[in-house]
């Protein structure tokens, strides 16, 4: 009975019977397994090339980069060998020379010096161009370069003498001394700063550098006679002023800006005679803007008066500055108006003097930039009397030893002039007539230009 129960049981189990796979069915799976595998090979080949164009564009950025620094190089070599050329032959005409397929930093550049801009201007201008190639990358360049004068300097003293700077005064142009930068309190500098030996500071000193400061820099040479024969006096020579010699030792020029009226000026002969001077050669009137901006005197210069133009004055001895120099469009006091383009050049042979006038007894302003080749720029008499008020200048002040112009005392001063000098930013790239270059170009202005066409 047990045994027919479990037949029975097992009889009405129902019975499942086990059906082998079709070739259809094996198909479709082969078919999902195809397009699954190739899915996987799309995405994987999709983000391989995605990461070879993300490399390439990478790449590429580098290497337009790279080029971009190349052909600053390019430019950087031009530069320089135009600074060569400028001291070992300075009449030679440097357009069409190239430097073509140069090496340079994983690159090569091809560097040309295209075009003579100066558009008659005494100052050489030229136009450089650069094209530098790393790899498929090309980056052009032009530049116009031209010579750097002694005008960048609002203060350059290559020799000893006053150089100290005090709290409360602002140099915003370059500054030079040959020997130890001096700081006594909480001087201003705006521009470079730049020194033949070290820094030396009173304790609690806190002087601003602005573009910062550099010591034990090599020897700056100010220009020798032969320099400014070649600019000033060639230049005089020929559709400027040049003016002779007088009969004796102490015989001097007076010149008198903006006499007898604007635009002009008059020089005359002078002899010291008892209080006063004798006239012996003179007065002669001449309208600045019929010269070419020079004017070379042979005898020491005594000099006053508005300047209405463009003009160089050396002086083949002492300049003594007699009262204010001032510049036509200018505000006394606050310097060149905005349309300023009156510009002005002393250069002494010997010392540039602020004389111990009445007019100079109480404040000078000067505008221009002065070089004194013979020793110093020094304000008469600056150890003796009362304070005179303050030295105003706009421009710069330049001197072969020393700039001296007053007496200090615990920051105060207590003989001759405050100093107050202020920097006409218009020299950089408007400097006098035929002022004595550095001996080096500098870059007035680039811009990026397409490659070109094939």
């Amino acid at each position: 009975m047990r045994h027919l129960r479990a037949r029975t049981l097992r009889r009405s189990m129902p019975v499942v019977e086990r059906k082998s796979a079709t070739p259809g069915d094996r198909g479709s799976a082969l078919v999902g397994v195809m397009a699954i595998t190739t899915a996987v090979l799309l995405v994987g080949v999709a983000i391989f090339t995605l990461g070879n164009a993300e490399r390439d564009i990478v790449e590429y950025a580098v290497d337009d980069a790279r080029a971009f620094y190349v052909a600053e190089g390019g430019l950087e070599r031009a530069r320089a060998w135009l600074g060569d050329l400028m001291d070992n032959d300075p009449d030679a005409n440097p357009v069409g020379v190239t430097f073509v397929d140069q090496a340079l930093g994983g690159g090569r550049y091809t560097v040309e010096i295209v075009d003579e801009v100066s558009g008659g201007s005494w100052l050489g201008a030229y136009e450089v161009v650069c094209t530098a190639d790393v790899d498929d990358a090309t980056r052009r360049i032009r530049a116009i370069m031209v010579p750097e004068t002694f005008a960048k300097y609002q203060w350059f003293a290559e020799g000893g003498g006053w150089r100290w700077f005090y709290t409360g005064e602002r140099f915003e142009g370059r500054v030079h001394v040959r020997d130890n930068l001096l700081i006594d309190g909480d001087p201003w500098f705006g521009g470079r700063v730049t020194s033949g030996g070290g820094l030396t500071m009173v304790e609690g000193s806190n002087p601003t550098f602005v573009q910062g400061y550099e010591l034990n820099v090599g020897e700056i040479p100010l220009p020798g006679v032969s320099d400014i024969d070649a600019g000033v006096k060639t230049a005089a020579l020929n559709g400027g002023l040049y003016v002779g010699t007088l009969p004796k030792l102490k015989d001097f020029y007076h010149v008198a800006l903006g006499s007898p009226s604007a635009g002009e000026l008059t020089y005359e002969g002078r002899r010291p005679q008892g209080p006063g001077y004798l006239s012996i050669d003179g007065p002669h009137v001449v309208d600045i803007s019929s010269l070419n901006g020079a004017a070379w005197f042979g005898e020491p210069v005594a000099i006053e008066g508005i300047l209405d133009g463009r003009i160089t004055v050396y002086a083949d001895g002492d300049i003594e500055i007699w009262d204010d120099i001032l510049y036509d469009a200018s505000t006394p006091g606050a310097g060149p108006d905005p349309e300023c383009d009156d510009v002005l050049g002393l250069i002494a042979g010997g010392d540039i003097e602020i004389s111990y006038t009445l007019p100079n007894q109480n404040d000078c302003e000067i505008h221009g930039v002065m070089i004194a080749l013979g020793t110093n720029v020094q304000a008469q008499r600056y150890t003796k009397y009362d304070p005179r008020g303050s030295l105003i200048i706009y421009g710069g002040v330049i001197a072969e030893e020393s700039i001296l112009c007053g007496v200090y005392d615990n920051g105060f001063c207590v003989h001759g002039y405050e100093r107050d000098y202020r920097f006409d930013v218009r020299l950089s790239r408007m400097p006098p007539p035929f002022f004595p270059v550095i001996g080096r170009y500098i870059v007035y202005s680039w811009e990026e230009i397409g490659p070109p066409e094939a």
